[in-house]
């Protein structure tokens, strides 16, 4: 049944969130990035059960359960991840620079 499929997709995002917030307390970010697409792909197949089939009250309960740890984990994630993204951005900063300083003595 479809409202089982959404269901069923919501856990598998909630287990897959949880795996990515595993894999970012390790700073493995290979991992993470490969699980940030595999929870692509729950959320294409979300949005095709979405709609089909209003969900009854408990299933609705559910649905809020698994939605509400999803966004903790992904809070939990994205502050383990800033710090990596800011010293990313810093480099690749300095490298954009020291090719312009490079390009500049080479003229």
């Amino acid at each position: 049944m479809a409202y089982q499929n959404t269901l069923h997709i919501y856990t598998a995002i909630e287990s897959l969130s949880n795996q990515m917030l595993s894999a970012a307390q390790k700073e493995e970010w290979d991992k993470l990035i490969e699980l940030e697409k595999d929870c692509a792909l729950h959320v294409q197949k979300l949005k095709y059960y979405q709609n089909v089939l209003p969900l009854s009250k408990d299933l609705q309960e559910q649905k809020r359960l698994s939605i509400q740890r999803i966004l903790e984990n992904d809070s939990q994630i994205r502050d383990l991840v800033s710090p990596q993204m800011a010293s990313l951005s810093a480099l690749i900063s300095s490298t954009q620079n020291g090719k312009k300083l490079s390009s500049k003595y080479n003229e």
